[in-house]
């Protein structure tokens, strides 16, 4: 068995109808197609092109026509704010979602984090992960995932796995395909493709299926020793056996 959606293949798809959207608030009323849901797609999609100018211009338009923000908006304004490292400006929008009395969720959590993170400050990220527990506002996997992932990303691997296994044995967070993905790419990264065959037992015990991201992060980490070569290349045609989409990372 296998997953039937493509993570990866799917969210660089979304990435690329988000970077063609042409649109502003003027064109959503004149198209009869302006709401708060609508608004707030337009806004993530101006904030993932790097337009946060534009972003809080239809921020502000709506409010303007009597479309009341809601968590999704500031969201999508904190991800655009994420997606130009500016931490700052992050913070900022929370505090103006604060002001709007609009009640933080993980989700929210997760992208004010998120901005932090990428912009390199991942001690800050942790500092939000404690506010957030201390509002009563219990993490998910999602925002562990993303906390993991910058440790990861930036080659602190002891303090991911001590995390990792934290979350699994006092929090009872039960780890998704992203974050065994995720820590099966810091297998690559240390040259343990042992470890990473264990993860994959480890997914699977707990129900779940490997996706395309995590294929390509286990054909990395097969890569590190010539004497898991033979998987990397079993893997690759297990990729091709589920139909799922094989892009330019898994040949790197």
């Amino acid at each position: 068995a296998a997953l039937r959606h493509h993570p990866g293949t799917e969210r660089a798809v979304r990435m690329r109808e988000f970077h063609a959207c042409t649109a502003n608030f003027e064109t959503l009323v004149m198209n009869g197609k302006a709401s708060v849901a609508n608004c707030n797609e337009l806004i993530r999609a101006q904030g993932l092109k790097g337009e946060m100018d534009a972003a809080m211009r239809t921020f502000e338009a709506m409010q303007l026509h009597g479309y009341e923000p809601d968590e999704g908006t500031f969201v999508s304004l904190i991800l655009g704010a994420s997606n130009l490292q500016n931490a700052s400006l992050a913070r900022q929008l929370f505090l103006k979602l604060r002001e709007q009395l609009i009640s933080p969720t993980p989700k929210l959590y997760a992208a004010l984090i998120q901005a932090h993170v990428r912009a390199c400050d991942i001690p800050s990220g942790f500092a939000l992960l404690r506010k957030m527990q201390d509002e009563g506002i219990q993490p998910d996997v999602v925002v562990h995932t993303i906390l993991i992932n910058a440790l990861v990303s930036e080659g602190h691997l002891d303090k991911a796995w001590e995390e990792f296994h934290s979350i699994r044995t006092w929090k009872l967070i039960q780890p998704d395909e992203v974050l065994f993905t995720v820590m099966i790419k810091a297998c690559a990264q240390a040259s343990e493709p042992e470890r990473a065959l264990n993860l994959l037992d480890d997914l699977r015990m707990s129900g779940l299926y490997p996706t395309d991201l995590t294929y390509g992060e286990l054909i990395h980490a097969m890569s590190t020793s010539a004497d898991f070569a033979r998987k990397a290349f079993e893997f690759y045609r297990q990729m091709e056996a589920e139909d799922l989409p094989i892009n330019s990372f898994v040949f790197e």
